[in-house]
């Protein structure tokens, strides 16, 4: 047998195949791009007829992703005692110590001075928009420093990965956000309110620590079935302000408030321009 002409045809044959099955693979590939793309134009037509306007233009989003298995900061009557000193009652609901409080749960803390409550009870997700956000690099910085002081000082772990400060009138608030390969974990939040140059407010909840065990990988919904099942909940005159990809706790059938570990899943976040937001599963093989 003559090997090496042997052995040239079997390469050329290889070489035909591998670019065969590549341009099947780019048919393939375009095909799916070019069915989306008209999905996705077909249901912002729809939203379109009901008088609902798509804001974002490009909504890309990866076709897979991993889940992340977490475990939560927990808290107890130590975490109190940092905050107040020795000297506090409890009412049943909250401790209290002269002119503040503290309220505790499992894996969330609030603390709060009496005078300022008012005004920390209403920043929550919507309100937050009537706050400025702070750019001066030099008044950021301080304020990082400050915030890393008071979590350091409590012995809360510094584990966050991006920081927003915003002001109104005589309040900053200071956000600390956690996240993973750059999506953003939608429950857990750190919020610090200063007064001035003082902190009147402290709320804490489902602070996480990312397990070294790997998450699942899974299939990723397309965005205009998402958008398809949404449009009954919206009315005329609404206006989806952002649609994004996130990370959210799989706890929506559990009969529990305060989990301490758990596999946070990608969800599809959509915020209206009035603040409602929805929160819509993203995987598709559960």
């Amino acid at each position: 047998m003559d090997w090496p002409k042997i052995k040239s045809i079997l390469i050329i044959v290889l070489l035909i195949t591998n670019i065969m099955l590549a341009y099947t693979y780019i048919r393939e590939q375009q095909r799916f791009e070019d069915e989306e793309k008209n999905n996705i134009e077909g249901v912002i037509q729809l939203f379109e007829n009901k008088g609902v306007l798509i804001a974002p233009k490009k909504m890309t989003f990866p076709k897979s992703i991993k889940s992340v298995n977490v475990d939560f900061e927990t808290y107890s009557q130590s975490n109190v005692d940092d905050l107040l000193g020795n000297d506090y009652t409890f009412n049943g609901e909250k401790y209290v110590s002269g002119d503040s409080f503290v309220m505790l749960g499992q894996t969330h803390i609030l603390y709060a001075h009496n005078a300022h409550f008012s005004r920390i009870n209403q920043d929550d997700l919507p309100s937050l928009t009537r706050f400025i956000e702070v750019t001066d690099e030099t008044r950021l910085k301080s304020f990082n420093i400050e915030v890393d002081t008071f979590l350091a000082k409590g012995g809360y772990a510094l584990n966050y990965d991006a920081v927003k400060v915003s002001k109104l009138g005589d309040y900053t608030l200071v956000k600390l956000l956690q996240n993973y390969e750059g999506y953003l974990f939608e429950e857990s939040q750190t919020l610090i309110w200063f007064y001035k140059d003082e902190i009147v407010g402290f709320k804490r909840e489902n602070a996480i620590n990312i397990s070294s065990t790997l998450g699942s990988k899974y299939d990723i919904i397309s965005i205009d079935r998402v958008l398809y099942t949404l449009l009954p909940k919206l009315q005329t005159g609404d206006v989806i302000e952002s649609v994004s990809v996130i990370y959210k706790l799989n706890d929506e059938s559990l009969l529990v408030s305060d989990l301490v570990l758990g596999e946070a899943l990608p969800y599809y976040r959509i915020v209206l321009k009035s603040g409602e937001t929805y929160h819509v599963r993203a995987v598709v093989n559960l």
